[in-house]
């Protein structure tokens, strides 16, 4: 275990104090009051780089794409209020201009906090669906008097300037366990089915979010992995499931939860409770220190403390992770890579973190509106206060902003030319899913690849 305390050095509101900072560009947006629709960039010295104005109110973090353009998920007319409802994402150039406007929101669905874009330029939304008070006592909930919104998460691939189609989703309501009733469906020990959802663990929110069963808060995705993780702060756990199978098989057995974190007792093996109120999960990126371990902002159960937590998963060369009978997933309280809290940064909701090219940490205490960039010893690099609370602020290198090779089908090697050297690449890249050998720039590489550079062949791209 890595524990260390963090040092406090004066911050005067509205500004920005860099030390061993990484140099680079920092995004936020307010969630609320008469600044929330509106996205700022700034650079170290807290100077305004650039501003997006938005059609409504930021639903939680927004993110800066290459080329400096903008996707930002915001909120939509629909039947959830508070609790960072969203359902409507837009997608701005460097001026300010929308490519993409789309609202996914009716009835019975209603986006929420985060969004995460893919390499192939989708983009994954996570949301809340309907389920009556008699589907929830159908499937074994215990005294519910109220309806049930479980969590779901689709991808959707833009089609027009506000349109969208969804090309993949995934239904907690698929996975679920319950040991009251073996009458009803999903019966089963909870303990043995650690990959599904005990239907009655936590509890079913009221006043803004009626039915609101779990909160998740923050979504990531591991393009080379193809799964997704999300943090529940209602369940005080991060969840990971499979992304590479169909909507199909993701309502079956291979959709069900394949590691999760933070809170055994929610499937009842004995381990000890490490994670309180958790938000802003994701894999560090590849190439950064300490790439594939998995990062986090534990908000804590008490008045005072907040930790930072970067760990190894337990993750098998099969995609899968360890797991001993009876025993709760790792790692164990205490077995991380880095540990920072800090008296003075304690957020009780809101916040996140992210790992920065340089190693240190950009964390983000969203009540208290300030961003702090913590280095490996524990010292403070870099803080900036911000005008409003936050959810999470992300910080870009500055070539964020340098322009985009536009896309040649075809072209998988850049040269310019479509030939034989670019059968050869997709060839060598043949499986993979991260963008490498993709020639008709859907994200994977396989033989549509192949049929790409065909149809393309002896292009010029220059």
């Amino acid at each position: 275990m890595k524990s260390i305390s963090g040092l406090a050095i004066p911050v005067i509101a509205g500004s920005a104090m860099a030390f061993d900072a990484y140099e680079g560009y920092t995004i936020y947006n307010p969630i609320n009051g008469q600044f929330s629709h509106q996205t700022t960039l700034i650079d170290n010295t807290g100077q305004v780089i650039q501003q997006w104005d938005g059609a409504d109110s930021i639903a939680s973090t927004p993110y800066l794409l290459p080329g400096g353009e903008l996707m930002r998920p915001c909120r939509a007319n629909g039947p959830m209020n508070g609790a960072a409802k969203g359902g409507r994402i837009q997608h701005f150039n460097w001026d300010g201009d929308i490519l993409w406007d789309f609202t996914f929101s009716d009835s019975d669905n209603q986006p929420h906090h985060d969004i995460c874009v893919m390499p192939n330029g989708n983009v994954l939304m996570v949301a809340w669906e309907r389920k009556t008070q008699a589907e929830g006592q159908a499937a074994g909930r215990v005294g519910l008097n109220s309806e049930i919104w479980p969590t779901q998460i689709v991808e959707v691939m833009p089609t027009g300037p506000t349109s969208g189609d969804i090309v993949w989703s995934w239904h907690l309501w698929d996975h679920l366990v319950q040991d009251v009733d073996p009458s009803l469906p999903n019966y089963g020990v909870i303990s043995e089915n650690p990959g599904k959802m005990d239907i009655n663990v936590g509890n079913v929110g009221q006043g803004n979010s009626p039915g609101d069963w779990i909160h998740v808060n923050a979504l990531d995705y591991h393009p080379v992995l193809d799964q997704i993780v999300f943090s529940s702060n209602r369940l005080d756990e991060i969840f990971i499931i499979d992304h590479g199978i169909t909507t199909e098989e993701a309502a079956g057995p291979a959709g069900d939860i394949l590691y999760r974190w933070g809170n055994p007792s929610n499937y009842q093996r004995s381990g000890d409770h490490v994670l309180w109120n958790v938000h802003g999960v994701n894999w560090i990126d590849p190439g950064l220190p300490g790439e594939e371990n998995l990062l986090l902002f534990n908000n804590g159960n008490d008045d005072n403390s907040s930790d930072v937590i970067e760990f190894i998963p337990p993750l098998l060369p099969d995609g899968t992770y360890a797991l001993d009978d009876d025993e709760p997933w790792g790692p164990v309280p205490g077995d991380y890579v880095f540990f920072y809290e800090s008296p003075d940064f304690h957020g009780t909701h809101l916040c996140g973190v992210y790992k920065l090219p340089n190693g240190n940490y950009l964390a983000t205490d969203g009540p208290n509106r300030e961003i702090r960039e913590i280095e490996p010893d524990g010292s403070i690099a870099w803080q900036h206060i911000t005008p409003a609370n936050i959810m999470r602020a992300v910080k870009y290198p500055f070539s964020i902003l340098d322009p985009v090779d536009e896309f040649c089908p075809g072209d998988v090697n850049d040269d310019d030319v479509v030939d034989v050297n670019d059968i050869l690449a997709v060839v060598g890249a043949y499986g993979s899913t991260d963008g490498t050998g993709d020639a008709d720039n859907d994200g994977d590489c396989d033989s549509s690849d192949v049929l790409a550079v065909l149809a393309a062949w002896g292009s010029d791209c220059s």
